[in-house]
């Protein structure tokens, strides 16, 4: 391709570039396993470098089997973790044991057995006290399972022969190895580990010197959160973001639509991506179809329903308060309402299944607790049945709620 930009693309090629960017950003980590999408990256590899490093800051490598875009955070969460395709995420057991597997395999081979695995992770972690490592203790072996689990789920190891779940019980499997995609899950090496003391140390970045580069570094950023975040708010933004970036941040959504082919809205309150409807980015969607999603969307309208009744001058704040009293009444309001819809589990532990519902509507950012109760996102109102739209004092940006 000549292009070296998606601005610069016709018409017809857009939508394939953008499935390629959606892909990308989806599943960062791409073999010749799912041979279409890996031929898709290869045909729009050059393009896909250079805007995923114009504005995100991100960096793709290509190979002969595999692909990586290594996408650097902007901030931390709880809620961006490793998930298996059951929608269960990793341990932190689980993090110990991906890493050390991957440490196994740099040794030489293109087929190893789980045994030959657990083999050498336990004699690396021979004499480390602070591991504490015991392949025979069931947590632990729960713990590899998941992990080679998800290393077959990324394409880093196929299942030549048995079962994974036999892991648990001593059971023995043969798997094919891409060399590609383990060195490509392998991106810092033990030199500049040294220096990481905390999680945080990962995503620090130095500020750059001169204006132009403070400036696209915070474009970056901003960039960054849109794919990252369920909305961004000017609260979230520093300094640099705040001045430097988010007053253009009419053109920065017009690039990262071309680039992905999903809308952004943008409002008094802040910015969020909409992701697509047929190749979403995200593989967790909200609006959901479990029993989670559908009782955490009931209780998010009887929450801003709330607002609305017992705080209507704050409705034009990006974030309301509500007391545990208030958002307990309205959590009865909803499960009375509907638990005969729920599911078993749902009616048989209510109190754990409020909590599940409570960590959805946190991890999408509609809803975040305070010392006295619960706040309530503006983006919330985007999801209600019959959304209260205020005007704002600039023209063409209506508030959220």
């Amino acid at each position: 391709m000549n292009a070296r930009l998606a601005v610069h693309l016709s018409t017809h090629q857009l939508p394939e570039f953008q499935r390629a960017a959606r892909v990308l950003l989806g599943r960062p980590l791409i073999t010749n396993a799912t041979m279409d999408d890996f031929r898709l990256i290869r045909r729009w590899e050059s393009i896909l470098r250079t805007e995923f490093g114009q504005k995100f800051g991100y960096r793709l490598d290509v190979s002969r089997t595999a692909a990586r875009l290594l996408r650097r955070p902007t901030s931390l969460t709880v809620h961006r973790a490793a998930r298996l395709t059951t929608g269960r995420t990793l341990t932190r057991w689980a993090y110990i044991y991906f890493a050390l597997i991957l440490a196994a395999l740099e040794l030489p081979g293109t087929q190893v057995l789980a045994s030959e695995l657990l083999d050498r992770i336990v004699q690396s972690g021979r004499g480390d006290d602070r591991l504490r490592l015991d392949a025979t203790e069931f947590a632990q072996r729960r713990a590899f399972r998941d992990a080679v689990r998800y290393l077959e789920q990324l394409g880093v190891l196929k299942v030549r022969d048995g079962d994974i779940d036999t892991l648990t019980n001593d059971g023995q499997v043969l798997f094919d190895i891409d060399r590609d995609a383990a060195a490509m899950c392998l991106v810092a090496s033990p030199s500049i580990l040294r220096e990481v003391k905390t999680v945080a140390d990962f995503i620090d970045e130095p500020v750059p010197l001169g204006m132009e580069a403070r400036a696209r570094s915070a474009r970056q950023r901003l960039n960054r959160r849109l794919i990252d975040q369920p909305v961004v708010m000017l609260d979230d933004l520093d300094n640099d973001e705040v001045e430097l970036a988010w007053k253009n941040r009419r053109r920065e959504a017009d690039n990262i639509a071309r680039v992905t082919g999903c809308d952004i809205e943008i409002r008094r309150e802040g910015m969020a991506l909409i992701d697509h409807h047929i190749e979403p980015i995200s593989s967790r969607r909200f609006p959901g179809a479990d029993a989670i999603a559908h009782a955490a969307l009931l209780w998010l309208d009887e929450l801003i329903a709330a607002i609305e009744q017992e705080a209507p001058a704050l409705a034009r704040e990006r974030w309301v308060s509500l007391s545990n009293g208030v958002a307990d009444r309205c959590w009865n309001v909803t499960y009375d309402r509907y638990a005969s819809r729920f599911n078993q589990k749902a009616r048989r532990q209510p109190e754990q299944f409020r909590e599940m519902c409570a960590s959805m509507l946190t991890e999408f950012g509609f809803m975040r607790r305070s010392g006295v109760g619960v706040e309530i996102s503006a983006f919330a109102s985007r999801f209600r049945a019959a959304p209260l739209i205020v005007e704002a004092a600039a023209p063409h940006q209506e508030s959220m709620f």
